[in-house]
């Protein structure tokens, strides 16, 4: 396995903290990519690209960049670019999830979700998807949510519309973006073992009695499921949303 991604640049949003962005650089890294660590958070950002530098011997650069900022996006894509080449892996990690009843939210939060977890997200691979064109390759993965399917089971509509509307994003990508030998897929986690998640554990255990597995998922076991889609081993995949939830959804 080690090796898949020599000669590659990777691009990875929200890849700061301990969550699934920066268990898909170390990966990346680990199997020989260039990283480009885009991360909202100021501390986040260096301490991903010093830890990713101090453990893999492959070029890292790390950014402070907030995604719904397009100037900003473009002007650290293009310095990356630069530096290490065409950006051919994105990694659309990046998102918010702000909790309430529909009865309360307030439409300038609403609006925030949207922005940073649909429109976002769109830009980063409109951003890219033109030097992917050029070299004829290139991989994107989204990660999504199971609550794209169930609109979160209430409280978070926005977050559930969000993610719903980044499928259907997904799948249009591949549909155009395929024949210039640019795949497009998704991954749908189920709850995985976070602060978030510590925090809830008592009100979230019924969660885990509900999966078959038993358990719930771990940001690494998210980062194996992007690492395959965006490799070769994947490479007749495209428009697919791959739901990685221990069995807690099950789709048709």
């Amino acid at each position: 396995m080690a090796g898949r991604f020599e000669g590659r640049v990777a691009l990875i949003t929200g890849a700061g903290g301990a969550g699934i962005g920066s268990a898909s650089a170390r990966k990346f890294a680990g199997e020989g990519a260039a990283i480009v660590a885009f991360e909202h958070h100021e501390k986040r950002s260096r301490a991903v690209g010093d830890a990713l530098r101090g453990e893999f011997d492959v070029p890292v650069l790390d950014f402070h960049v907030d995604i719904a900022d397009r100037v900003a996006v473009d002007a650290a894509i293009a310095e990356a670019s630069s530096e290490l080449g065409t950006i051919d892996i994105l990694v659309n990690n990046a998102a918010i999830n702000e909790q309430g009843s529909v009865f309360e939210y307030a439409p300038d939060t609403f609006d925030e979700v949207i922005t940073i977890d649909l429109n976002a997200n769109w830009y980063m691979i409109r951003a890219l998807i033109g030097g992917m064109r050029e070299i004829g390759r290139g991989s994107i993965v989204n990660v999504t949510s199971v609550a794209a399917y169930n609109g979160g089971r209430g409280r978070e509509g926005p977050y559930s519309a969000a993610k719903a509307g980044m499928n259907e994003i997904t799948r249009s990508v591949a549909i155009e973006a395929g024949p210039y030998g640019i795949r497009c897929n998704a991954v749908a986690p189920g709850l995985l073992e976070s602060k978030f998640l510590a925090k809830h554990r008592e009100r979230l255990a019924v969660e885990a009695d509900n999966t078959p597995l038993r358990r719930f998922g771990r940001p690494d076991e998210i980062a194996s499921v992007i690492a395959f889609l965006a490799s070769d081993d994947s490479s007749y995949i495209t428009g697919e949303v791959i739901n990685v939830s221990g069995g807690w959804l099950m789709r048709a």
